[in-house]
C-alpha cells in the first residue's frame, strides 16, 4: 500500500511503502526502517579501523556507502589513486563476507557550504553518515538534518603510520584486513609510498 508522510529533513510529502521506504523528491534522500548509512574517507590506505567503523555501521543500517575522496591537490600523504582505494576495500570487504555495501568515488570541493549536495549529487540515497574525527563532516552533515553517527578511532589505528611502516620496510600487514593486503600485494601498491 502506497502511503504519503512529511519527509523528516523539508517536511515536503514523500511517498513510499509503508513497511520498506520512503523517498523525498526535493531532498532526494531516502527514509527507510532500516537506513542507509554513508562513510567518507581518504582510505590511505584502507586498515582494521576503517574495516570495524564499517562493521560497526551495518549493525545500525541496512547498508552502507562507502565514500573514497579524491582530494583537491595530491600530496605524499595521498600515494594511492581512487581506484586503487576502491580496489583495496572491495577486496577487504568481499573476504570479510561483506555485500551490503556500494563504493562512491568522489572529487572533494573547496566549498563547505555546498559539500553535502555535492556527496548527495554523486552517491545513492543515504540518511544516516558515519564519521570518525571529522569534526568539519559531523557539522555539516548534522546542519543538513542527517542522522550523524561519531566513532572513536579503532585500535588506534591510522593510514599515516600504515605508510610509514610500508616507508621503513617494517611489518604493516597486521594493521590492514587479508583482503586488502592481497590487493596492495598483488598490485605492488607498497612501491607507490616508498616513490
Amino acid at each position: 500500500m502506497t502511503v504519503k508522510r512529511g519527509c523528516e529533513l523539508c517536511g515536503n510529502d514523500v511517498v513510499g511503502n509503508r513497511s520498506i521506504k520512503y523517498l523525498c523528491r526535493k531532498c532526494n534522500v531516502l527514509f527507510d526502517y532500516k537506513m542507509i548509512g554513508l562513510y567518507i574517507g581518504r582510505f590511505q590506505p584502507f586498515h582494521k579501523g576503517h574495516l570495524q567503523a564499517i562493521k560497526n555501521a551495518l549493525k545500525e543500517v541496512k547498508a552502507i556507502i562507502v565514500v573514497v575522496t579524491i582530494p583537491l591537490k595530491k600530496t605524499e600523504k595521498d600515494p594511492f589513486t581512487a581506484e586503487e582505494r576502491a580496489g583495496m576495500i572491495k577486496a577487504a570487504l568481499e573476504k570479510e563476507g561483506i555485500r551490503n555495501y556500494d563504493i562512491a568515488i568522489i572529487k572533494d570541493i573547496p566549498s563547505d557550504a555546498e559539500y553535502v549536495n555535492h556527496i548527495r549529487s554523486f552517491a545513492k540515497p543515504f540518511n544516516a553518515v558515519f564519521v570518525g574525527e571529522s569534526g568539519l563532516n559531523e557539522k555539516l552533515f548534522r546542519q543538513a538534518g542527517f542522522k550523524v553517527v561519531t566513532s572513536q578511532r579503532f585500535f588506534n589505528m591510522s593510514s599515516t603510520e600504515v605508510r610509514r611502516r610500508m616507508k621503513k620496510n617494517e611489518e604493516w600487514e597486521g594493521l590492514v584486513p587479508a583482503g586488502a593486503v592481497e590487493y596492495i600485494k598483488e598490485n605492488r601498491l607498497v612501491e607507490k609510498v616508498k616513490g
